[in-house]
């Protein structure tokens, strides 16, 4: 009897370990309360035909109580979505290194001032190495249409070349301080500009846009796998030699949306 009452305490346990840990992720009429609510910036909301975060949003599979990052992430268009999305018992570590900061740093202090968004952890003009996460704590790595910055290193101004690092970003290091900071059955969403196959880096200098072989070359290399891809967002009438800023494509690129988790 003893034996048995034993093993039904264990089982209990072991069915309560598992509820507490498993994820919660949106519904579909969660995110549409999300995307529609009053509290959301009226120029976010101008941005969602082109970005359709509902699609998005669903496909990474956020949900409350998550721990999320959103690295490079620019003046915070998703990081607030994953804000409300985690709740109060989640949390958002934002990071944006010093490159990405000169552009980013006026439209994200004007959506967190008042205290807004007061589930984010800010990494500002930081290096994703330099990040304090703690080890195995995330649930969601989210980048979106920046991943090709880890090799922007000069910019044209008046036709003439500004040089913004002295080098591309150790994406190695980078990608492995982030995976050391995921837990085992966290997932890693990268969106980003396609470019030409065969490309390079010069296309994230030239046209803010990178090769997809290049993205999941670099992430099987550093230890992930690609477990889905997601079609949202495909253009195939983009002219994936034009600047993604120029006003004939400006929304309407090309862009893969990749999941990937650890191996």
């Amino acid at each position: 009897m003893r034996t048995k009452a034993t093993l039904t305490l264990l089982a209990a346990f072991i069915l309560s370990s598992f509820i507490t840990h498993a994820k919660t992720t949106l519904s579909s009429e969660q995110i549409s309360a999300l995307l529609s609510s009053a509290e959301r910036p009226v120029q976010d909301a101008a941005r969602d035909e082109s970005r359709q975060p509902e699609k998005i949003l669903a496909f990474t599979g956020v949900g409350a109580g998550q721990h999320v990052l959103d690295f490079f992430a620019g003046g915070g268009w998703y990081s607030e979505l994953f804000s409300k999305a985690v709740e109060a018992q989640g949390k958002v570590y934002v990071q944006n290194d010093e490159v990405i900061w000169r552009f980013a740093e006026k439209g994200l202090n004007e959506r967190t001032k008042q205290n807004r968004l007061n589930n984010l952890v800010r990494f500002d003009n930081m290096p994703i190495v330099d990040m304090t996460i703690p080890e195995n704590s995330l649930d969601l790595v989210f980048t979106a249409l920046n991943y090709h910055d880890l090799f922007f290193t000069h910019s044209t101004e008046n036709g003439k070349n500004v040089m913004l690092r002295d080098t591309i970003v150790d994406y190695k290091a980078a990608l492995n301080k982030i995976k050391d900071a995921m837990k085992e059955d966290a997932v890693f969403v990268i969106i980003d500009h396609a470019a030409t196959p065969g490309s390079g880096y010069d296309a994230a200098n030239n046209l803010h846009r990178i090769d997809p072989a290049v993205v999941k070359f670099q992430m099987q290399e550093a230890g992930f796998k690609l477990i889905e891809e997601a079609f949202y967002l495909r253009n195939p009438n983009d002219d994936l030699n034009t600047l993604v800023f120029d006003p004939s494509v400006r929304g309407t690129t090309d862009r893969f949306v990749y999941k990937f988790t650890k191996l």
